[in-house]
């Protein structure tokens, strides 16, 4: 597993957001994300809809929407899980209107419980003004394995 780089771009959309470089794995496909955290309360997690986000209907797709809502929930658990990881248990998701391409969606939320094994978190998707998707879901802790582990 590669080091994470992060960088902080200062100019475009996005100035004054970061973003993780080279992001390999399955947020590579479907990113990039950009995370700001002027407030670290207040944490948001955004990307931009290009075509390859979209369905056959010409809308951003459902999963893509679900996906930002699943890794979200993880950014915004970091502070909860100390040394550890999580996982996703439980995603539960209304869609309320559609993601449309070229639109910054972005996602903002709150942990709302943190227990010894699970972390409760519920946020939004919004385009602007607009919100897009609400969502609440679980997250389970898991311990990081020490390294040399097979």
């Amino acid at each position: 597993m590669t080091e994470r780089q992060i960088e902080t771009l200062s100019e475009g959309e996005f100035a004054g957001w970061s973003r993780e470089v080279n992001r390999e794995g399955f947020n590579g496909l479907v990113g990039a994300y950009y995370y700001q955290a002027d407030d670290p309360a207040n944490l948001k997690v955004a990307f931009k809809a290009g075509k390859e986000h979209l369905n056959g209907g010409g809308t951003v797709h459902g999963g893509c929407l679900l996906t930002l809502a699943d890794t979200s929930m993880f950014i915004f658990s970091l502070p909860h899980l100390q040394d550890g990881g999580a996982v996703t248990v439980q995603l539960d998701a209304q869609f309320l209107s559609p993601g449309r391409e070229g639109e910054v969606i972005v996602a903002t939320g709150e942990v709302t419980r943190a227990g010894r094994s699970l972390v409760y978190v519920r946020g939004q998707l919004t385009c602007g003004e607009r919100l897009i998707m609400t969502y609440s879901g679980v997250m389970a802790r898991i311990p990081t394995r020490p390294s040399g582990d097979g």
